[in-house]
């Protein structure tokens, strides 16, 4: 007598992780990230701290650090393309792991340029696995987080970057008189490939993209239990229901309701990246060359990263439900603030100015990267993600170069933020743009899904 198999349990992973509460599991994965973001932060943002005291020690010309700053990030530019496809191909997990591997070990190889031209390649080559390492994890914690905390979550998360980039004002200030420049490069290389290698070990990989791609059921059943599965025993078919099967390749990123998003998604990052990098990389510059001593203009331009983190963590609720309304209302703040930076001001007024102006223009990039993976269905979350972080990237190189080029036009300090400011104008109107089309492309996109954008 035969009896016949018993069906298989089917466990949906969707409702697992809509169930899915902010502790155990979720908080590690997002502490992790936020480690592996702050070291990124500190390393792409290093230089430029770094930048005075190497015009100092090289006798070299304040507008060369434009073509360092620019080439690496046009690394970067070509990391998160490159890198992004790759953690849609092998996964989120190994792309971090091996990506903060490469840019560490080329950051403390940083430490022994001996002229600008040996600190750009070096700058170009780590810039490759810094912009591979940032879709990965805004990707990874995305899939696992609920569709209405995914903002908040990607938000805690990215803080890490913000904190690391202004984290490296504070390391310079305490750092550099005591040891020199080379140990700031050496100390974020070693950061990230200890991380990296800890990672092995630490860092899961997601389990929405081991289900879509049909990989390691043991490895499935392991991260569904850490969700609250509770199957014991038997034939078990993990499952995702709100996700479309799609091969990972450009060309879809301009279909199923992607066709207006993706490049207006993309002309928003570069814009907003734009003015991120202007500001990030050049205001300590600026600064010190009007009435600030040097180690006060890095404190006033430390403002800037620390209003973004704070903005950024304020908000990240309202971009879970206002979506890209958000993004407009601080176009809309950010534009007279950035105007106002080269005007004459007390010290006081001139340090509360730049972290409103870091609320408005990170706290925007927070809430594209939120947009970007709430968007992208799992099969092309990275390839996403990357895409429009990479394309922004363009706007990131420009930003970059942009001070060394008006520099060497001797235009005036005010003038330049006042440029700057009509930048925020732009971007309100492709903000307003991207709201039109909103609602009809994440329905398309979740399979009739509503929510917002």
């Amino acid at each position: 007598m035969t009896t016949a198999a018993s069906p298989a349990t089917s466990v949906d992973v969707t409702a697992l992780v809509e169930r899915q509460k902010l502790g155990g599991f979720a908080l590690g994965l997002i502490a992790w990230c936020f480690l592996i973001v702050l070291i990124d932060g500190y390393d792409q943002v290093a230089a430029a701290f770094v930048a005075p005291a190497l015009i100092h020690a090289w006798h070299a010309d304040a507008s060369g650090f434009g073509r360092v700053f620019g080439v690496g990030l046009f690394g970067v530019l070509v990391g998160s393309l490159l890198l992004g496809f790759s953690g849609d191909r092998f996964g989120r997990r190994p792309t971090i792991i091996y990506g903060s591997l490469w840019f560490g070990i080329l950051t403390i190889a940083c430490s022994y340029a001996t002229s600008l031209e040996q600190l750009t390649v070096l700058r170009f080559l780590a810039g490759i696995g810094m912009g591979g390492v940032v879709p990965n994890t805004v990707a990874l914690v995305s899939e696992y987080a609920p569709k209405a905390r995914r903002a908040t979550w990607i938000t805690l998360m990215f803080s890490g970057f913000s904190i690391g980039a202004g984290g490296g004002g504070a390391v310079v200030s305490w750092l550099l008189p005591r040891s020199g420049w080379p140990v700031l490069f050496a100390l974020g290389g070693g950061a990230a490939v200890v991380v990296a290698l800890a990672s092995f070990a630490l860092l899961p990989e997601s389990v929405r993209f081991l289900i879509v791609n049909g990989r390691d059921t043991r490895r499935i059943a392991r991260i569904a239990s850490k969700l609250g599965a509770g199957v014991e025993g038997g034939a078990v078919r993990y499952t995702v229901d709100d996700e479309m099967r799609l091969r990972a390749r450009p060309a879809a990123l301009f279909q199923n309701g992607l066709a207006y998003v993706t490049p207006l998604l993309w002309a928003l990052f570069v814009l907003n990246s734009l003015a991120l990098h202007f500001l990030q990389n050049w205001l300590p510059i600026l600064f010190s060359m009007s009435t600030l001593e040097p180690a006060r203009a890095a404190q006033a331009a430390m403002m800037f990263p620390v209003g973004g983190t704070v903005g950024a963590l304020a908000l990240s609720r309202y971009v879970d439900r206002y979506g890209i309304a958000v993004i407009l209302l601080l176009a809309v703040v950010g534009s007279p603030i950035a105007a106002s930076l080269g005007m004459p001001m007390p010290t006081a007024w001139l340090f509360a100015a730049v972290f409103v102006s870091g609320v408005c223009v990170i706290g925007s990039q927070f809430a594209l990267y939120a947009v970007s993976g709430m968007v992208y269905p799992t099969a092309l979350r990275s390839t996403g993600v990357g895409s429009a972080i990479g394309i922004g990237k363009l706007g990131s190189v420009v930003g970059s170069m942009l001070g060394g080029v008006l520099l060497a036009m001797h235009l005036p300090v005010a003038k330049l933020f006042i440029d700057l400011a009509t930048v925020f104008v732009f971007i309100a109107l492709l903000a307003v743009w991207l709201g039109w089309h909103r609602r009809a492309a994440v329905r398309q996109v979740a399979g009739g899904q509503p929510g917002a954008l």
